[in-house]
């Protein structure tokens, strides 16, 4: 729920705005004076400042330079019954969002209330993705959901040990992402980050290709060969799928683990190495150790931290901000005009349950953008396996056979979910939900109560 802050020294507007926005679905708080304003915006998270220009000992505009600087940045509306050209135009050049005359139209308050948070709305976002197209630049995830943000939390405190760390997660979630932010950000950027798949290899060829060989050491084995435990020397080496790591070979990376040390394939030498290990995989490695396919020493010995890397269908708040990143990306790749999504075709991503995770949004978008006839990607650009989610229409649910309620109760659970759904595209805003549906704001607060949706 958006949080408006309303200040004025004149007590009566406090309670007028108040009851105002209130009734529209806003969280108000209401102060008399500007130095409480700045205490508590620095404090509580505010969404909009509604504040009086003439107030005594520090004017709206002043207080408005003083919450930038002080609090961050948080749009203004000022209110005065003292307008002049020149004030207002010190005020929009300020960056003050609009500059309204007292005695105000309640409407025009409540439309300008709402402009306001939707410019800055979208200006957030805005910032968001630049700031998060430049993150993934360097190898970073996209994402500001809270999963994500607790993981990169988790990230940036284990990054600088040399501990072994093994990421979790399913297939085309971010692993190997992950892996790269750990190497980034640890002590050991400098040096090689080195991966390897180890479901890619057969026995012999992943033995060879991590510990290398000598000449001779088998047919075809025509010189030596540096392993990959050599060339991530100083550096990191990420093993994914290390669930399918040969039970056979796994007493040789234990070694690595406890010493440091080990030999190449038909080599008598031994060889040291300086290498963090960071292994990966979405099998569960705690019943491989029960049936006997995964050493439980070598398990504690990767498993010292572990990471989380969390499903598409549990970031939930990601899936637009990705979906634009991978739009917008693939556009500028495939030189294609496609700038924006469609809403319902948003709605059918934000509904699809990802079984492939980010790794099938992305190829989503890629052939979205690929098929797209226009600058919007619509529904029908889709992949079928989208297309196919079950329809965001409330009425489906009810045409199908076999459909057993009385229409009445029928009639209820369609008004009641698209009261529920206005609610939602109007981000709370009761004055905007009771616009889309075409009722009234105080038919819309009775119908809320009714359906026990307040």
């Amino acid at each position: 729920m958006n949080h408006i802050l309303v200040v004025d020294d004149e007590k009566n507007y406090l309670v007028v705005l108040s009851a105002l926005l209130s009734d529209a679905g806003y969280k108000v708080s209401t102060v008399d004076n500007p130095f409480a304003a700045l205490e508590l915006l620095s404090r509580e998270q505010v969404s909009l400042v509604l504040s009086d220009l003439k107030m005594p000992r520090m004017d709206g505009l002043e207080f408005y330079h003083r919450a930038q600087q002080e609090c961050g940045p948080v749009p203004f509306i000022l209110l005065t019954a003292f307008a002049t050209v020149e004030s207002a135009l010190e005020a929009i050049k300020a960056g003050v969002f609009d500059y309204l005359m007292k005695p105000f139209n309640n409407e025009e308050i409540l439309l300008t209330v709402s402009k306001a948070l939707d410019f800055f709305r979208l200006q957030t976002e805005n910032a968001s993705l630049k700031r998060q197209l430049e993150l993934t630049r360097k190898g970073d995830l996209v994402g500001e959901s809270l999963p994500i943000r607790k993981l990169l939390e988790d990230v940036a405190r284990v990054a600088p040990a040399r501990t072994s760390i093994m990421i979790m997660g399913e297939s085309g979630s971010g692993k190997e992402l992950v892996a790269r932010m750990l190497h980034h950000a640890s002590p050991r950027a400098q040096g090689p980050l080195v991966s390897v798949n180890c479901a890619t290899f057969t026995e012999t060829l992943l033995e060879s290709e991590l510990f290398g060989h000598e000449r001779g050491a088998f047919t075809g084995a025509v010189e030596r060969k540096q392993g990959l435990l050599e060339i991530a020397n100083g550096g990191t080496l990420f093993l994914d799928e290390i669930g399918e790591f040969p039970l056979s070979l796994q007493p040789k990376l234990l070694r690595v683990l406890q010493e440091r040390r080990f030999r190449r394939v038909g080599g008598t030498v031994e060889l040291e190495t300086d290498v963090r290990l960071v292994a990966a995989t979405n099998r569960e490695l705690r019943v491989m150790v029960e049936d006997g396919s995964f050493r439980e020493d070598l398990y504690y010995r990767l498993n010292v931290v572990s990471l989380q890397v969390p499903p598409l269908r549990e970031r939930g708040d990601d899936i637009s901000l990705l979906a634009m990143y991978f739009l917008r990306r693939f556009a500028h790749e495939l030189g294609r005009g496609v700038t924006d999504i469609a809403p319902d075709a948003l709605a059918i991503m934000q509904q699809y349950p990802w079984p492939g995770n980010v790794r099938e949004l992305q190829n989503a978008m890629e052939r979205g953008v690929l098929f797209c006839k226009g600058p919007v990607l619509q529904v029908d650009d889709l992949p079928d396996a989208l297309r196919s989610v079950k329809s965001a229409d409330p009425l489906t649910e009810y045409i199908l056979p076999g459909a057993v309620k009385p229409l009445p109760d029928l009639m209820e659970d369609v008004e009641r979910q698209f009261i529920h759904q206005a609610l939602v595209k109007a981000r709370g805003v009761q004055a905007q939900a009771a616009q889309l549906l075409g009722i009234s704001r105080s038919n819309l607060q009775y119908k809320l109560k009714k359906y026990q949706l307040l």
